[in-house]
């Protein structure tokens, strides 16, 4: 059955026709437009009738700050802690296990003003969950108290609880575009008509399905009179919410509890320690910026062959069809792709288009009223005409068109 969008949103029709498949076989999306309902919809290409879409979640979402490299990890230890505590923490930036003497270690420079019972609690969670600090997977996050005085809580990072998950129940993905706001219909099914949990909260659904095929879902309620911590960095009540939902439906999902319930769970994106400016013998670094001034170059390991230099992480291999070609998660959404291949990349002559791509590449390009020469100048490449394109350069804007709806 179609997937109706709620609103005429064509860059979220396209995300989800790119980055999702069906439900039931696996299958390409195909994005169609209802002239009587006047909203887009995407359905199983192979099988219309086929239910459900479906998304597993990328290297990103699971691993975090674990899946980018040594330098990369540095670079963002240095802007977040200053030069001195990066430094400190060096031995620890590779992330793995932590002793609970290492844990501490890393806390108490990370939280200097955290009392000494709390780093103990947090550090022995460490050891015993495989947590890390500095790969953002646990916080101590200093409230307020109305009487005076400062209450520390600990915070566990959302990938960390995804690697959690994986451990205990398996590989799961994330059916419907969930998590997302629950629809009047769900609300009603789960908590009957005009019950006070929505006139009081907002709130989200999320729904998976776990390796053996069971589903399971999850409801995320957030005070509609609250304001969530790290509002001030984009947090908001609607991403605490689909946070609760995912974290509830991993629960419901075969295999053994989930631990840690007692402890909230954040984006880590909203989770930044203060930044500092700490003057040293190596330099400063900048509270505005996070520019390191007069610093000492470190050396750093090689990069992966397939590497963004524009985010700092390792691309994900993927395959269409005959063709492979490499992307990675954007933290604020969306998707970079890798313009050069494997066999590109090894070598100084890029491989010639073929016959086969030059007529589906014009096919496509008069389909969708696309200029080829328009796309390859927003491109920035010198071609001219399409023979004149790489065999790299060619898929990518087969890729592009391919991608737009409509």
């Amino acid at each position: 059955m179609p997937y109706y969008l709620e609103t005429d949103d064509r860059d979220l029709l396209k995300k989800l026709r790119l980055y999702h498949l069906c439900q039931e076989c696996g299958g390409e999306l195909e994005a169609l437009y209802d002239l009587k309902r006047h909203l887009p919809y995407i359905q199983c290409k192979a099988t219309p009738g086929h239910e459900g879409i479906e998304r597993e979640p990328s290297r990103y979402e699971m691993g975090g700050l674990a899946t980018l490299n040594i330098e990369a990890r540095r670079n963002i230890m240095v802007q977040t802690h200053g030069v001195d505590k990066a430094n400190a923490m060096e031995k620890y930036q590779g992330g793995g296990q932590l002793t609970k003497e290492g844990a501490m270690e890393v806390l108490k420079l990370v939280y200097p003003d955290c009392p000494e019972t709390e780093i103990i609690r947090t550090a022995m969670l460490c050891r015993d969950f495989g947590l890390h600090p500095l790969m953002k997977e646990v916080y101590l996050i200093p409230f307020n108290k109305k009487g005076g005085g400062k209450a520390w809580a600990t915070v566990i990072g959302i990938t960390a609880n995804r690697k959690i998950a994986s451990s205990l129940k398996g590989v799961f993905s994330f059916l419907d575009d969930t998590p997302r706001a629950a629809s009047k219909a769900e609300i009603v099914k789960q908590f009957g008509t005009n019950s006070h949990e929505e006139e009081d909260n907002i709130i989200s659904i999320c729904r998976l399905r776990g390796e053996r095929g069971n589903t399971a879902n999850g409801f995320g309620l957030y005070p509609k009179k609250d304001n969530p911590y790290g509002t001030d960095k984009g947090n908001t009540p609607r991403n605490m919410a689909n946070i609760r939902a995912e974290r509830q439906a991993l629960d419901r999902l075969p295999g053994d509890a989930m631990p840690l319930k007692g402890f909230d769970v954040i984006d880590e994106a909203y989770a930044e320690p203060p930044v500092v400016t700490i003057t040293t013998e190596s330099g400063e670094v900048d509270t505005g910026t996070g520019e390191i001034i007069e610093t000492t170059a470190e050396p750093v390991a090689d990069k992966p062959e397939h590497w963004c230099e524009e985010h700092g992480c390792e691309y994900d291999r993927h395959t269409k069809g005959t063709s492979i070609f490499y992307s990675h998660l954007k933290e604020g959404g969306g998707y970079c792709n890798e313009i050069k291949s494997k066999k590109a990349a090894a070598s100084d002559t890029p491989e010639k288009i073929r016959a086969g791509h030059i007529v589906k590449l014009e096919k496509l390009a008069k389909e969708k009223g696309a200029n080829i020469g328009e796309l390859v100048k927003a491109k920035g490449w010198p071609a001219t005409k399409p023979t004149e394109l790489s065999f790299d350069q060619a898929q990518v804007l087969i890729d592009d068109l391919t991608g737009i709806p409509f």
